[in-house]
């Protein structure tokens, strides 16, 4: 991980003013999950970067809605802030394991959820068209899985 002063520049954190606008608009926050402002000011006062290690698990629970950085005043990418953190703690720690099955269906199916005819008999009632497996794009997801190593992950 960079450290702490290379990602406060990189996303221009610094220029925060505590405003809490982020906050106010994050379905994550409001239901007890992350708060934006937060991950803000722990990156911005850490003197290292194992001294945000804590976030680590905290920010699986951000929804990468981006309402937070689409509605600060500033401008700040705290979104990409929260990304870089997370790409951090998958490297460090691996993803939590809902994120590692959703990669693996997505391998599998071509998708990040299973399709059986329970579901497609369901879309079928509320008027949604069923869900056929294209083994063509299937295999250029894999291709590209492949080529970017999403599969060695």
């Amino acid at each position: 991980m960079a450290d702490t002063g290379c990602i406060v520049s990189m996303f221009s954190l610094s220029s925060c003013t505590k405003c809490g606008e982020c906050d106010k608009v994050c379905p994550s926050g409001r239901n007890g999950g992350i708060r934006p402002d937060a991950v803000v000011s722990a990156i911005i006062n850490a003197a290292t970067p194992s001294d945000i290690s804590f976030l680590y698990k905290e920010v699986w629970k951000c929804l990468m809605c981006h309402r937070c950085s689409m509605n600060c005043p500033r401008e700040i990418d705290i979104v990409g802030a929260i990304r870089y953190v997370r790409y951090t703690a998958a490297t460090k720690e691996g993803p939590p394991q809902r994120f590692s099955r959703s990669g693996s269906t997505l391998a599998a199916e071509g998708r990040t959820f299973p399709v059986n005819d329970t579901v497609n008999k369901k879309r079928l009632e509320v008027g949604l068209k069923e869900i056929k497996k294209d083994n063509g794009s299937l295999e250029e997801l894999r291709t590209i899985m492949s080529r970017t190593g999403f599969c060695n992950e």
